[in-house]
């Protein structure tokens, strides 16, 4: 009896000290990714903001804030620098220091991979086809003329902490891919015959305007 009593007291405080050691993500930060809003060609230099926001009452002090990259793309230069390295196949990282009401922005300048990049890396989890657009779905093709890609970056308040990411969706196009050309000679195309048949249209109620009279 004695020892169920004990148990019986024990297990109410057992659970409140369990609860207290779950990590949680740091209350009232906000993680965005800005940036990269069109279309981007392969290969090109893109300007990424991650901006944090701590909109509660706590201040968080060498908070990690890491980006994860696309396959292929990689950081060409970022204000502030980096804590850590981003070399092939690494997470760039910084360090922050978030105060209550207040906003800090870390800034990149990401170089982009390319279609090829993407889809290598995606085939195996999805398939070409849930990947690339251009070729038509389920095409089964991993020369598409473009892909969608996301960058994403998290924050975390020492190493048990729980991320706050924040996450920006995009779509890379093809440079050398005829499809732009296309594109390019079908604008050509219907543009001059609606542009010949609107400077007729114009010729023909200008003449009927004297008679008219």
């Amino acid at each position: 009896m004695g020892a169920a009593t004990a148990l019986t007291l024990l297990g109410p405080a057992a659970a409140s000290a369990a609860a207290d050691t779950t990590p949680a993500p740091p209350a009232g930060v906000t993680v965005d990714v800005l940036g990269g809003s069109t279309p981007a060609d392969e290969h090109a230099a893109i300007d990424y903001t991650i901006e944090l926001r701590d909109a509660g009452t706590v201040p968080y002090r060498h908070v990690a804030v890491t980006a994860m990259l696309p396959p292929g793309f990689h950081i060409l230069r970022a204000s502030p620098a980096l804590a850590a390295s981003a070399g092939p196949g690494s997470m760039p990282t910084w360090t922050a220091d978030l105060l209550p009401g207040r906003t800090v922005d870390i800034h990149a300048e990401i170089t982009a991979g390319t279609v090829q990049d993407l889809a290598e890396a995606a085939e195996p989890l999805t398939g070409p086809s849930d990947v690339l657009d251009g070729s038509g779905p389920g095409s089964g093709s991993s020369s598409g003329a473009m892909a969608w890609y996301s960058l994403s970056a998290c924050a975390q308040s020492g190493p048990s902490g729980v991320p706050v990411c924040g996450l920006s969706r995009q779509l890379l196009v093809k440079t050398d891919d005829d499809t732009r050309r296309g594109i390019e000679a079908m604008v050509l195309i219907l543009g001059v015959p609606l542009l010949v048949g609107g400077l007729g249209v114009y010729a023909w109620r200008a003449r009927r305007e004297p008679d008219m009279d």
